[in-house]
């Protein structure tokens, strides 16, 4: 996961910044199969505004490099 990251930085999709944002995100997530404690807990809160602005920053960034998402780009055309 950690060299797909990396290569979002390679292609311009995201700084390397937010890669390390995105590094911390990952960890985070991984860590939440071993930690339940409520201190873990209240920071992995604090996360979550920071990634949802992250996701939205590179679902920008790829519709401006590979088109606008659309429902429709995913179905089968008719018949």
């Amino acid at each position: 996961m950690k060299d797909l990251i990396r290569l979002a930085a390679v292609h311009d999709l995201m700084t390397l910044e937010a890669v390390e944002r995105w590094f911390k995100y990952r960890d985070n997530r991984n860590d939440t199969a071993h930690d339940y404690g409520e201190q873990f807990a209240k920071e992995t809160l604090t996360l979550i505004t920071p990634f949802l602005i992250d996701v939205q920053q590179l679902v920008a960034v790829l519709e401006q490099k590979f088109g606008a998402h659309s429902e429709t780009n995913n179905t089968a055309p008719a018949p």
